[in-house]
């Protein structure tokens, strides 16, 4: 589930394990009344076997203290004496054969088996010695559970790339009970609470070459009774409680395609994954994990916005028969990005050019403790606040990228919500993600709160200067103040008034003119600490109807850079009496309003001579006089990429030609065909090329 656990798969650096996952998902609206809390929440983190390969990041550096439960993805189903899934589109087409921490095994197909026998079980970490009989992270799982009495770990089976066998075992009595008798072997004989049951999907969806059957609705059901039936004979047996859980798609169409009302009486809990609503793999830029509709999104033409968010993939479970105390609802610990968003609305809703060239273990997705390092008001990126779908957002002007995340801000909102519906809890993917438990630490205090809150305030708004005023404003910025969480905005205060502001600039207005005003700024986080007043900073507004000199025009108007579709202006700022608010950029019927020297204009005509005009302004509404240039853009894209090759690796955003045509990889490929498949297919069409 995960990266899946949402919407996109991830491409994972490792010998054996599969990578991690893309998967669609989205929700159907429904509206039920708030119910009261659910007491004992959940706290499921996921941790990918792989994260102990190149992310360097290893069991024991969780926090267990602050969740309830594990997740280890993934272990696998043994088929014909072999696992893995070589369907080309999948992002790791290989298969091996089927093993446990000793070596080859011979099992009936159906049969639950090690994802990857080697850092699953026997690499050697810190403290083993060479003859132990268990080692790899299974083993520091049950080192990590000794140490933290109340932790759970449980076993989950399949995911995006792993899901190809789930219909066949399913479709038959005998492979259903093999299945079930593995899923107690296997947790028993590696020390696991329970298993998690990760099959993307049901009767549709998943890769091309999973198998799949209309009867997979029922024949579900038929499964996980079968697995309870086992585990429940096991807890008979052994004295202990066995969970049994699922990862479920937020789509109407799981729903759909399954019976979610009777599975719900069936497992201990259903791990929603409510994320990955949108990615690179579309071209308008939105949010990975709205809390709520925005209709502004719809307006702009975003995916199926109005069910694309959390509340409407909760509601859809509730909707279709899964009670509160059986749902936890999924957490994003990274965030996703696009490229060449033009900056109207600061990148939000936005036509760009797809994923972003940045990420932090591939292009497009970044872990949250990379944005907390590197990109939140740091380095160009400014943080700005959806106040209707509850979630922040990053965008470089300069860079033209737009980043979707999830932070403490949004969290809170989202575990208030967990709480009104009366949900079991919250799931998250992935500890990794997450390196300084900022996100985490949010989560527990918020569901759990047995142990202190964040006390502690952010450090003063340092620099506040005056960058403009007119007879009735008056315009700030300043330093982005830090946190030992995570600053969720700005009080900025003056005579009696003070106003809330999401980043670190703003314009005051409704002043009198020719009036002197004292500001101060404080930071604030979501659990409400505030910080000391910055030193405070005058500023007198103009007279009356005074400022009626317009900025100077922008100088040295030029194209920094042409394509086939687009051409990117860059021009010297302007000056004013005042202060410059801003630049309006024009072409034909067509006009942008910026606030940096330099714009991207997309969607241009190939061949075709674009006048564009570029006029300065300033706050009281005076305009420059227009600067102008026109630029040609270039002939349609020649073929000038690499021809595709059977055998050579792509990853997200490499490019060939292929029968004349040019082709983009959205994620880890190998040996698939580019084809026009659209949403579904590994390669984006670009266009013709001559």
């Amino acid at each position: 589930m995960r990266f899946h656990k949402g919407i996109v798969s991830r491409s994972i650096v490792c010998s054996m394990i599969a990578a991690l996952v893309l998967s669609l998902l989205p929700l159907f609206a429904f509206s039920a009344q708030p119910a009261a809390a659910a007491e004992g929440a959940k706290i499921v983190g996921y941790y990918p076997s792989w994260g102990a390969y190149g992310r360097n990041y290893n069991v024991w550096e969780i926090d267990a203290g602050k969740v309830t439960h594990i997740n280890y993805a993934f272990a696998d189903i043994c088929w014909d004496g072999r696992h893995g899934n070589p369907d080309p589109t999948g992002p790791n087409p290989q298969t091996w054969t089927c093993q446990d921490e000793n070596g080859t095994i011979n099992v009936p197909n159906g049969t639950i088996v090690l994802g990857d026998p080697w850092i699953d079980a026997q690499k050697s970490f810190p403290g083993d010695t060479w003859d132990q009989p268990l080692r790899g992270n299974l083993n520091q799982l049950i080192k990590l559970k000794q140490d933290n009495p109340h932790l759970k770990t449980i076993i989950s089976v399949g995911g995006w790339t792993w899901s190809n066998r789930f219909s066949d075992v399913a479709a038959s009595a005998q492979t259903r009970e093999t299945f079930a008798k593995s899923a107690v072997d296997f947790v028993r004989k590696y020390q696991f609470d329970g298993v998690d049951l990760d099959w993307e999907y049901p009767v549709e969806g998943g890769l091309p070459g999973n198998s799949r059957r209309p009867g997979d609705k029922q024949n579900y059901t038929l499964l996980l009774q079968e697995v309870r039936e086992h585990l429940d004979a096991a807890e008979r047996e052994d004295g202990q409680e066995y969970l049994l859980t699922i990862a479920s798609g937020a789509s109407p169409a799981f729903a759909q395609n399954t019976e979610l009302d009777k599975i719900a009486q069936v497992v201990d809990w259903i791990n929603i994954m409510t994320y990955d609503f949108n990615g690179g793999w579309q071209t308008i830029s939105a949010h990975n994990a709205p809390l709520y509709f925005d209709p502004a999104a719809e307006a702009a033409g975003v995916p199926q916005a109005a069910s694309y968010h959390v509340a409407a993939a909760v509601q859809g479970h509730l909707s279709a028969g899964v009670p509160g105390n059986k749902l936890v609802a999924g957490l994003p610990f990274y965030g996703r990005g696009w490229g060449g968003c033009p900056s109207a609305n600061n990148g939000e809703y936005q036509t760009c050019t797809g994923t972003s060239n940045t990420g932090t273990w591939e292009k497009g997705v970044y872990d949250f403790s990379d944005l907390e390092a590197n990109y939140i008001n740091k380095n160009g990126y400014t943080r700005y606040w959806n106040d209707t779908a509850k979630v922040p957002f990053l965008y470089n002007p300069a860079q033209q990228t737009m980043i979707s995340y999830d932070d403490v801000e949004s969290i809170g909102y989202k575990t208030a919500y967990i709480k009104s519906e009366g949900l079991a809890g919250a799931m998250f993917w992935e500890f990794s993600s997450d390196r300084n438990n900022t996100l985490l630490s949010k989560v527990y205090d918020d569901l759990l709160g047995s142990a202190p809150g964040d006390t502690t305030p952010p450090t003063a708004p340092e620099n506040v200067t005056v960058t403009g005023q007119t007879a009735n404003s008056v315009s700030l910025r300043w330093d982005a103040a830090t946190d030992n969480v995570g600053v969720a905005g700005y009080i900025v205060s003056y005579d009696s008034a003070d106003v809330d502001v999401s980043g670190t600039s703003t314009t005051i207005t409704g002043l009198t003119p020719d009036t002197t005003y004292t500001f101060t700024v404080q930071a604030k986080d979501a659990a409400g600490n505030v910080s000391a007043a910055s030193s405070p900073v005058t500023a007198t507004t103009e007279p009356a109807g005074e400022d009626s000199e317009p900025p100077s025009a922008p100088a040295n108007l030029r194209a920094t850079e042409t394509t086939s579709t687009s051409v990117t202006l860059a021009w010297d700022a302007s000056t004013d009496n005042v202060g410059v608010s801003g630049y309006t950029v024009a072409y034909g019927t067509t006009s942008l309003d910026v606030t940096e020297t330099s714009v991207t204009v997309s969607g241009l005509t190939a061949d075709t001579s674009y006048t564009f005009t570029v006029r300065a302004k300033d706050a009281a509404g005076n305009l420059s006089q227009e600067s102008s240039v026109t630029v040609r853009t270039n002939s349609a894209a020649t073929c000038d990429y690499p021809a595709w090759s059977s055998s050579e690796v792509y990853t997200a955003g490499d490019r060939v030609t292929y029968n004349g045509i040019i082709y983009e990889a959205k994620w880890w490929t190998q040996g698939e065909q580019p084809d026009q498949s659209g949403e579904w297919g590994v390669w984006k069409y670009i266009g013709e090329c001559s």
